[in-house]
């Protein structure tokens, strides 16, 4: 491609069960997580991420590691682990080996902003004063455009993080309230009756959210909170069974925001 051609790759891995339990050292915080950007090798010029916090307030990030993969001969990386579970495998890393193309360790503490504004999450930026030279990024990503399913004129690459250390949970205490859960997961309603932490204070239109034991339900459109329930409208239900009280969950509660130069 054309030096100096630009594309924002916007990346929002799945977390599809635990979503409520805190991390341990070491623990995987994603699995290999599949996207796409336009064909041709390209460099990571600049770097954010949007980090939710825990029960609607931003938390102390934790440090990760993040690698980087694509395809061999067609077949995509074999998975390190679930989200939460102990990445410590060895065979599972050895498998994974020759797909590895990046890897970058970011540090919470020195790229996360100060909350001030953001207050029920944080936003990472490469470019945190004082530690300039570790968040420089200039990561060369190639992938592979003929990966099964991939979209003509782009190539796939894969993402996956472990924890480097432990603590921080996704939770958001907005808890599903209705007493006919069973019935609401049958009939697939697009209405979730929620309460526990105000929803205005935890999500945003466009989520994804499942429950905290991985349950799927559906992308939000609208919520309301009259200050002590609310409701979660949602434009695309795919409700699976769910409870009363359960912990309604992000899908993805880090998202990606990758600057390519080509």
């Amino acid at each position: 491609m054309i030096k100096g051609r630009y594309h924002l790759a916007k990346v929002r891995p799945n977390i599809d069960v635990s979503g409520a339990t805190a991390y341990a050292q070491h623990d995987v915080l994603f699995d290999w997580h599949r996207f796409e950007i336009p064909r041709g090798a390209c460099a990571i010029k600049s770097f954010n991420m949007i980090v939710a916090g825990t029960n609607g307030a931003a938390a102390a990030g934790l440090d990760m590691e993040v690698f980087f993969a694509t395809s061999v001969n067609g077949v995509a990386p074999t998975s390190i682990a679930a989200a939460n579970v102990d990445s410590r495998v060895k065979a599972t890393w050895t498998a994974c080996r020759n797909n590895i193309i990046a890897h970058k360790i970011l540090d919470a503490s020195a790229m996360e902003n100060s909350d001030t504004y953001t207050l029920s999450y944080n936003v990472w930026d490469q470019t945190a004063a004082g530690d300039q030279v570790q968040n420089q990024i200039d990561i060369v990503l190639k992938g592979d455009p003929t990966y099964p399913g991939t979209t003509t004129g782009f190539q796939s690459i894969w993402i996956a993080a472990v924890a480097i250390e432990g603590g921080e949970d996704f939770g958001t205490g907005v808890l599903l309230n209705e007493a006919d859960a069973a019935d609401l997961a049958a009939l697939g309603t697009a209405t979730l009756v929620v309460d526990g932490t105000d929803v205005r204070n935890v999500f945003a239109i466009g989520d994804e959210i499942i429950m905290a034991d991985g349950a799927k339900l559906g992308v939000i459109k609208s919520m309301t909170h009259d200050g002590t329930d609310g409701t979660i409208v949602l434009e695309s239900a795919h409700i699976d069974a769910i409870a009363n009280n359960d912990e309604i969950c992000f899908r993805g509660p880090i998202q990606f925001n990758f600057g390519l130069e080509y």
